[in-house]
């Protein structure tokens, strides 16, 4: 129920959506060899909807401790860490110890510890070496994709205290993806080792910031973003994502993910407090999407490559219409076990969040 004291920014579920999608249809796409055809040209969908996520993450996360400080004069850390907690971990532990079983017990190697330990983004990394140390090759069955919730707990280990304690945060929101893109650029210059320019490029904090720059222009309602609610600006960041939908977007990886945060920041103020925008995602297809997202992101390579064995006990000839088939049946099986986990497990434990609100938001009115 939304109060008066609630905070509730339409079109956040409906990004959240979008981005949901746009990895699974990527996945689904890398993995047509499941369902006996071969795979389809490698998109960046993923990897860039991970970007989404990454900016929509930093700016409700930021916009909620401004408020809290705002109201408070301070930031419970504790509470905080409690509802990251309460939010991520019985989905992200679930999931990877059910991958664990079906891997086999016996097949477990001790570089599973960076999964436990909420570091994956370390052994994608650096998976060559640690191939090397371990004298064998280490395989990720259906959990590579978990190097993105190892970045973003990481980031908010230390991020409400960077709010709490910075009394520059302004110069500090924008100096950092400056500084980030700069180390980028330093790497590649002096041909650092490669597993070195991966670790960096799958560590998108400077992405996180700049949706935390957004959440604080936003907060401030500072002038600058008045030109972004436009049609045209609207209307500009559509197309770029038509673009990127398209696979057709790419200038350097040094800042192709910051730029995707800012036209994702534009869609975002346009979301929350343009009363005439273009395109509404506030609507309830959208905004279940967005609720079961975290579960869309979880479970779906499992539930796709599960799926192959039912969908393939059908004899279809017709490559094309096989395609569509698959793409249908296995986007409808990732949203129903989406579905099911978020109703009947991970709802017990949103609902522990409220012992740990200080500031109350709504995720969604439907």
């Amino acid at each position: 129920m939304i109060t008066k004291d609630s905070i509730y920014l339409p079109g956040l579920n409906g990004i959240r959506a979008i981005a949901a999608m746009a990895v699974v249809i990527t996945h689904i796409n890398n993995r047509l060899e499941y369902y006996g055809i071969p795979n389809a040209a490698l998109l960046d969908l993923a990897s860039y909807g991970v970007t989404i996520f990454f900016t929509l993450s930093g700016f409700l996360i930021t916009y909620l401790l401004l408020n809290e400080l705002e109201k408070t004069n301070t930031i419970n850390v504790k509470k905080f860490y409690m509802r990251r907690v309460l939010r991520i971990w019985p989905l992200y532990y679930i999931y990877l110890i059910i991958v664990v079983f079906l891997n086999g017990i016996s097949n477990i190697q001790w570089p599973i510890l960076f999964y436990f330990l909420m570091i994956p983004n370390l052994k994608n990394s650096f998976v060559g070496i640690i191939n090397t140390a371990v004298g064998t090759k280490i395989t990720t069955f259906m959990v590579g994709h978990y190097w993105s919730l190892g970045v973003e707990e990481q980031f908010y280990a230390f991020w409400p205290w960077i709010i709490k304690k910075s009394k520059k945060l302004v110069l500090f929101l924008v100096v950092f993806p400056i500084a980030f893109i700069l180390l980028k650029l330093t790497l590649r210059i002096f041909e650092a080792h490669y597993n070195i320019l991966v670790f960096v490029n799958y560590t998108r904090f400077g992405c996180l910031v700049i949706g935390g720059l957004g959440a604080y222009l936003y907060f401030k309602n500072n002038v600058y973003i008045q030109i972004l609610y436009s049609k045209w600006m609207e209307t500009l960041a559509w197309l770029f994502f038509i673009m990127v939908a398209a696979n057709k977007f790419h200038i350097t990886s040094i800042i192709d993910h910051e730029i995707i945060s800012v036209f994702t920041l534009i869609i975002i103020f346009n979301q929350i407090n343009n009363p005439e925008k273009l395109i509404s995602l506030e609507n309830r297809f959208f905004d279940y999407l967005g609720k079961i997202s975290f579960g869309l992101y979880v479970y779906n390579p499992l539930v796709i490559f599960l799926m192959a064995d039912v969908f393939n006990l059908f004899s279809i000839n017709n490559i094309l219409i096989k395609q569509i088939l698959i793409y249908v049946f296995a986007i409808t099986a990732v949203i129903f076990v989406a579905h099911i986990s978020y109703n009947y497990y991970e709802k017990r434990f949103l609902k522990l969040k409220t012992k740990y609100t200080t500031i109350e938001s709504i995720a969604s009115k439907f």
